[in-house]
């Protein structure tokens, strides 16, 4: 009986330790590693973050199709890790940043509408920024649990300029108990050129003329040198192309020239052959050549006596000016809005009224080119002369008459647009030009003297500009005033200045990054008011107009694409505007996963074979339920 007794306690022993295993195994207790409290640990609702990098590099081809194709099934099968009752963020880590949802419960149809939001990418990847939006939605979350999953390449230049100042941000921004995954892409294709700049060198562009382009082209293999063919496209046509091979690693200058044969608002771009990332192989640009200006001569000469109809004559005859004369006490009878210069050459004396029609000429944008005359008025040139911000007019400085005593040329801003290219030489020398008499005038603030005299004093002044470029010769062209109606330098020197005055006020070659806003302000345009805008793919967007006096105001904020865009005014293109996308994006710098280890101090590194086991084993440590009901087995 003692032993049926001792039987029978063990019996029931057995059968309540497999009771107990199987309930503890049905309950699945886990055992954590920083502390045994969490051994009946059960799963609560859980508030999540998912911040997904699909810039532009996550556009790299590859054999077994995109990166960005890898990220979206990485990202899909991320969904395994969440149940009914939890709740999702999901950040696009781009500049600009994207929310595609904010606490959004987990449902059956999220995933689908998620994977159609992750579409392919021209903006810069931004986690900085990213992570700080992440750490504010937790830190509002009422969920005890709380998670963010970072899927990345981890692109170097996607943390900004200094590291360290994105640490420091993401570490002030982060929260305790805040379970952080990364889940790092790696890029197989090493294979690319990127254009990482184009500039029109030509700052004056003509039709007709010689035109320079420069671009720089960069390798971004380590190892291998990789061959390209570059082309550059005006419009629909190609006009120029280069064959390329540049070493491992580097970047190369290339240079192109051609003849421009077109005018208006020209479109162009650079473009390379298919490399694994095709999105940096154009970068686009844009300048404007006028088709033809408009000039007003206003002159007190006699027919015959002025010297600048023959120095714009050939101008004249191949269309690029189209040339009115008028004499001086005429001016009021023209309307200044049928021209892009009005152009004022020996008058003595200045009213007022014409002065204010000047002035309200350049702020809609029109050019002025002033020659005094032999006689001018003190008073009217100094009002003249301040009203459009071109300097104060003093007095008459030397002897005209007198060739024994002159003042010569001492300084020439060589760097303004006006003097490009009149001298092969690198550094150009001037022959001497003796300068019997002036009128002596002090620049005003901002105006820029762009040639000096010995004596300090200027001879050719451009004005600080009420919105239109206004030049200003302080000597008439006579020779007992000096010697430039007989150097050839003077040719060249009118002839810009007018062309230029004509075209300086014209906003082209700007450029945006994608993603930027674009903003822009257009001076005398007439009504009816209806502004559109045109991308490459002929999708147009109406634009909504402010204004302020004659001046209108124009924003677009949807430039994710790169391309030229048109900005049309009643199906008038009166602007382009080129969006390029960021170089930084095909740079191969990326963080290793000891190194994204090292930025996020505690997280958990991910991979697609075991993704669902590490997360459940960070949320809850390790399951022991299986022991216990290896146990039960057992005892049964």
């Amino acid at each position: 009986m003692r032993n049926l007794r001792i039987r029978q306690l063990l019996l029931l022993f057995l059968r309540t330790a497999i009771v107990l295993c199987l309930v503890l195994a049905f309950s699945r207790p886990t055992l954590r590693e920083d502390s045994a409290a969490g051994l009946l640990a059960e799963r609560s609702a859980i508030e999540a973050v998912v911040i997904v990098d699909n810039s532009q590099s996550l556009n790299e081809v590859r054999l077994s199709g995109s990166l960005l194709d890898k990220m979206r099934q990485t990202f899909s099968d991320l969904q395994g890790v969440f149940q009914p009752g939890d709740r999702i963020s999901v950040i696009q880590a781009t500049n600009p940043q994207n929310v595609l949802v904010k606490q959004e419960s987990i449902s059956a149809d999220l995933w689908d509408r998620l994977l159609t939001g992750l579409q392919p990418n021209h903006a810069r990847s931004d986690i900085s920024s990213a992570l700080n939006t992440a750490s504010q939605q937790l830190n509002e979350s009422i969920f005890a649990s709380r998670e963010i999953y970072i899927v990345s390449d981890f692109q170097e230049s996607g943390f900004g300029d200094k590291i360290e100042e994105a640490i420091e941000a993401f570490q002030q921004n982060s929260l305790e108990d805040v379970r952080v995954f990364t889940i790092p892409l790696a890029h197989e294709n090493q294979e690319n050129l990127s254009i990482d700049s184009v500039e029109v060198l030509n700052r004056l562009v003509e039709v007709n003329q010689p035109i320079s382009i420069r671009a720089v082209i960069r390798n971004h293999h380590p190892e291998k040198s990789l061959t390209s063919l570059s082309s550059v496209v005006l419009g629909n046509n190609r006009v120029a192309q280069q064959n390329l091979n540049i070493a491992a690693g580097q970047s190369k200058e290339i240079r192109y020239e051609f003849t421009l044969t077109q005018t208006g608002f020209v479109d162009g771009m650079v473009t390379l052959e298919s490399d694994a990332l095709q999105e940096d192989n154009k970068r686009f640009f844009n300048f404007y050549v006028p088709p033809r200006l408009g000039v007003l001569h206003l002159h007190d000469e006699k027919p015959g006596e002025s010297y600048l109809p023959l120095i714009l004559q050939p101008a004249i005859e191949k269309g690029v000016f189209d040339y009115t004369s008028a004499s001086a006490s005429g001016w009021s009878s023209q309307n200044f809005n049928n021209y892009s210069v009005v152009l004022l050459e020996g008058m003595n004396q200045i009213p007022s009224t014409l002065t204010q029609r000047l002035r309200q000429f350049c702020e809609n944008g029109g050019g002025v080119v002033i020659v005094p005359g032999e006689n001018a008025v003190a008073p009217q040139y100094r009002e003249l002369l301040t009203t459009l911000k071109v300097g104060t007019f003093l007095d008459k400085i030397g002897n005209p008459g007198n060739t024994a005593e002159f003042l010569s040329i001492s300084t020439v801003n060589w760097q303004h647009p006006v003097f490009e290219g009149l001298f092969e030489k690198t550094r150009p020398l001037l022959n001497p030009i003796e300068i019997y008499g002036a009128y002596n005038t002090k620049a005003a603030e901002g105006a820029r003297s762009l040639i000096a005299l010995t004596d300090k004093s200027p001879l050719l002044l451009q004005g600080a500009g009420n919105g239109g470029v206004v030049f200003y010769l302080t000597t008439p062209l006579k020779q007992d005033w000096s010697q430039l109606p007989v150097k050839g330098f003077i040719v060249p020197l009118l002839y810009r200045m007018v062309y230029y005055s004509g075209i300086g006020s014209r906003v082209d070659r700007q450029s945006l990054r994608s993603g930027r806003v674009f903003r822009q302000d257009f001076a005398n345009l007439q009504a009816p008011y209806d502004f559109k805008i045109m991308a490459e793919e002929a999708v147009e967007a109406r634009m909504t107009p402010r204004f302020q006096g004659n001046r209108v105001f124009l924003e677009y904020q949807d430039t994710a694409l790169p391309g030229n865009y048109s900005i049309l005014h009643n199906n008038e293109k009166i602007h382009i505007l080129s969006v390029n996308p960021w170089p930084e994006e095909a740079l191969s710098v990326f963080y290793s996963p000891d190194e994204v280890a090292s930025l996020f101090p505690g997280s958990t590194n991910l991979t697609t074979d075991s993704m669902l086991e590490t997360v459940q084993n960070s949320r809850f440590g390790k399951e022991l339920w299986r022991y216990f009901l290896i146990a039960a087995l057992v005892m049964l």
